[in-house]
């Protein structure tokens, strides 16, 4: 399968976060703030222009799975404590550093998935979503990488553990790709699947988007962050 760009491009951002910690030595979530709202506002136009539209036209009872996947992003967030939105200080991250890596995991193979199952007709073409995704990689790898060399101490895991998730994401992608090229599941089934995976998409973008002040000094670059995003998926949307 010709798929190794859109690969590619889902290994960048989880390796732009680490890197952008481990060789310049960046340790504050600041520093990608506006690549957090940036993504988080992407992610809520790709599941409004995108995902609900489609669902709407092609099974009933969208907005019962649209709500399945908001609350289930909500579940797993209770295994990552916020930290895949950049929430490196949460106090409510896990202390178990298996508990804290299976749901980032999750959330990142979820994510590559949603990928694959939207681009599986053209799994070589580098679409919207594809480099969406990516960018939300960025500040959760960074959180990730912060993290693991701060409170956990077990140095001789820290590549192999940062290298792993930084795989999450192509990994389903492929999974996804190759779930639906084969058809493992059913049509009626793979509209549940994108419904739940468009209320995933809500929790995260609006949690991002809304916990942060745009009212403040920084009120205007923030709004501008929104406002791109939207654009951006919008026009990613209607390309595809």
């Amino acid at each position: 399968m010709g798929i190794i760009l859109p690969v590619l491009i889902l290994l960048i951002g989880p390796l732009s976060g680490i890197m952008v910690h481990l060789f310049l030595k960046i340790n504050t979530s600041k520093a990608i703030s506006y690549t957090v709202i940036f993504s988080g506002s992407f992610l809520l136009g790709i599941a409004l222009f995108g995902l609900m539209p489609e669902l709407f036209d092609n099974i009933k009872r969208a907005g019962l799975w649209i709500v399945t996947g908001f609350l289930l992003q909500i579940i797993l967030e209770r295994f990552t404590g916020g930290l895949g939105h950049g929430h490196i200080h949460s106090h409510d991250i896990p202390k178990n550093e298996l508990v804290l890596f299976a749901g980032l995991m999750l959330h990142a193979l979820f994510e590559g998935y949603s990928a694959g199952l939207t681009n599986y007709m053209t799994p070589g073409i580098l679409s919207g979503m594809i480099v969406g995704i990516s960018i939300h990689e960025i500040p959760a790898a960074f959180s990730l990488s912060v993290l693991m060399t701060t409170r956990y101490r077990r140095k001789r895991y820290l590549l192999p553990v940062l290298g792993l998730y930084a795989c999450s994401t192509p990994i389903g992608y492929m999974l996804g790709v190759f779930v639906h090229q084969e058809s493992i599941i059913s049509e009626n089934l793979s509209q549940i699947i994108t419904a739940i995976i468009a209320g995933t998409f809500l929790h995260i973008s609006t949690t991002i988007v809304f916990e942060n002040s745009l009212w403040k000094k920084e009120g205007l670059r923030k709004w501008g962050m929104i406002l791109a995003g939207l654009a951006i998926s919008y026009i990613a949307c209607l390309a595809g």
